[in-house]
């Protein structure tokens, strides 16, 4: 038995790695761009792993990596999705290249990996799919981002009653901000209020409560009672949500 985990070379898939290294499996295969930040996370753990140096943008990369699961037909009981990235700025000012690079690794690497796993997962494995409270609103100056994520969301719903004659559960992580380099970059080059990033969680209670989700066979995981109440106004009441978000950035 596996897991495999994407963006595992920082932030919450690095830490996912290092919940999964007390689970005794057979081994984590570890798939990120950077090959030191791998090494790295790998270094730090105690079952056997297989790192994979993959930009998830690059479709030749991607299927190359896929060729791999394929000819060694592992047995996965953990398949985790957490590579992914978003850029602020409106839609039409964000370079071709941010869009398309976002889509690609968000949606496209997402859907291709999952579907490429699928036939190797273990009867009761689990998929965890690394969503966003973005997911269920329109988002201004984030639009392209919130769009890929709210892709995610719908693919999990459908997956999930796909894959149950196999007991096979799907997880949609909705964590809302963590902290994570992510947000310094953001308020530091993109100018982004400070403000926008309140209700933060740690990227350690984020995968604690996926973990317990997961193993639960539950539809999604919400890490914090201020981001269940947002996303559950968000679902209820979206041009509200949507209005009270834009408001931050004035």
């Amino acid at each position: 038995m596996i897991a495999i985990v994407t963006g595992a070379s920082s932030g919450i898939g690095a830490e996912f790695c290092r919940v999964l290294d007390s689970y005794n499996l057979d081994a984590i295969w570890l798939i990120a761009r950077r090959q030191d930040r791998l090494d790295e996370v790998a270094s730090s753990l105690q079952t056997p792993t297989k790192s994979f140096s993959v930009d998830l943008s690059d479709r030749e990369q991607l299927d190359e990596f896929l060729e791999i699961v394929k000819r060694e037909s592992p047995e996965i009981q953990y398949l985790v999705n957490c590579a992914g990235f978003g850029k602020f700025g409106l839609s039409w000012e964000l370079s071709s290249e941010a869009s398309i690079s976002m889509i690609d690794v968000n949606v496209i690497a997402l859907i291709s990996i999952t579907d490429g796993c699928i036939p190797y997962m273990a009867k009761n494995g689990h998929i965890i799919e690394l969503c966003s409270a973005s997911a269920y609103i329109s988002m201004y100056n984030l639009n392209i981002y919130a769009s890929t994520k709210s892709f995610v969301k719908h693919f999990c719903n459908g997956l999930r009653s796909e894959l149950k004659p196999r007991n096979i559960s799907v997880t949609e992580v909705s964590p809302g901000w963590v902290k994570t380099d992510f947000i310094d970059i953001c308020v530091e080059e993109n100018k982004v209020p400070e403000k926008v990033f309140k209700n933060t969680v740690t990227k350690e209670a984020v995968v604690a409560h996926a973990m317990k989700c997961a193993n639960k066979g539950k539809k999604r995981s919400i890490c914090g009672w201020k981001n269940k109440i947002i996303i559950s106004l968000s679902t209820h009441f979206p041009n509200f949500a949507a209005r009270v978000w834009m408001k931050q950035f004035t």
